[in-house]
């Protein structure tokens, strides 16, 4: 069974949102609630945050439906002009972000 863990910190210029394991149909919910029930949407929305970093260091892999989730956040959050940013992403991960045509709709990040 795969597993993620997610471990938001907010700073004052963006939220950090790192995410630890496998990002999949099982799993991919995890990343949309903070604390509680409230939805990271609308918190960001009421802390008026501009950008949300998705900190992929850890991430060992995504599925097609972790992809979805990602262009569906990205069409909700654009319309509240939040932007997001993909850090870091492994080797493999970013080869797919490439060939998906993703470093077009989201900003991508490596420290490499």
């Amino acid at each position: 069974m795969s597993k993620l863990s997610t471990e938001l910190t907010r700073q004052p210029d963006a939220w950090i949102l790192k995410l630890n394991g496998h990002v999949n149909s099982s799993t991919a919910h995890l990343m949309w609630s903070t604390d509680g029930s409230t939805s990271l949407l609308n918190e960001m929305m009421r802390a008026r945050a501009k950008k949300l970093l998705f900190d992929l260091t850890n991430v060992e892999s995504i599925d097609s439906h972790g992809l979805r989730v990602l262009l569906n956040a990205h069409k909700d959050f654009s319309t509240e002009n939040i932007q997001i940013t993909l850090q870091n992403p492994n080797p493999h991960l970013k080869r797919l972000l490439r060939i998906m045509q993703f470093d077009r709709v989201f900003v991508v990040e490596s420290s490499d």
